[in-house]
């Protein structure tokens, strides 16, 4: 059990309030733990959620699957959260320790089809022409990545489509984050290219994508 029991009562009220329609987390593992040691209990955290609400539908493939050639999935573990209504929101790594907030946030703000982001950063992505690529590396003992992850993660809600929101967890993904050379966490990424280091503001972020 991942979950302990408050925590799930404490969800499954939440889901239960303020999940407006059902999605999806297409899920890519190895079942060899040597290959992937997290991919178990990535599982077990998932299907505990999926059992918390009616409106959670966990879809579990294998890494060499024929769905995984479809989604341009070759690390485990990947999460796809809804992707068959239009969202680009992938999370390469395991979404514990911190991330699990930011992980909770986002599936009920997808349920909603809602970003929650201002006016201002709603009137500019609307005028994004290029899709956009943002990877947020971080790691399960940052306080601070999930903020980040949670604002990409709503921007790509937004800009449904157009923005492909990664969160990569850089301890599972070191080859990711040496090729980065990432020294500190959160780090952003912008089509291949380094965008920032700490948490950004909304509006610093939303420039960020559409200058």
């Amino acid at each position: 059990m991942v979950l302990d029991e408050e925590s799930k009562q404490r969800l499954k009220e939440r889901f239960s309030n303020e999940m407006k329609r059902k999605i999806e987390l297409i899920t890519f593992v190895d079942e060899d733990p040597e290959k992937c040691p997290l991919c178990k209990i990535t599982k077990e955290f998932l299907m505990e959620l999926d059992g918390l609400s009616e409106d959670i539908e966990v879809k579990i493939h294998r890494v060499d699957s024929d769905e995984a050639k479809k989604f341009n999935v070759s690390r485990v573990p990947t999460i796809l959260v809804d992707p068959k209504s239009g969202y680009k929101i992938r999370y390469t790594g395991s979404p514990l320790g911190y991330e699990a907030s930011a992980f909770i946030e986002t599936i009920i703000n997808v349920s909603q089809d809602d970003s929650k982001l201002s006016e201002e950063s709603k009137k500019k992505l609307k005028d994004l022409k290029e899709e956009k690529h943002v990877q947020i590396f971080v790691t399960p003992t940052c306080p601070y990545c999930p903020h980040a992850v949670l604002l990409a993660n709503r921007i790509a809600i937004e800009a449904k489509g157009k923005v492909t929101s990664e969160c990569v967890e850089a301890v599972e993904n070191q080859d990711l984050a040496q090729e980065f050379n990432i020294q500190a966490v959160p780090f952003q990424v912008i089509n291949g290219k380094p965008s920032s280091v700490g948490v950004q503001s909304e509006s610093k972020f939303v420039d960020d994508l559409t200058v």
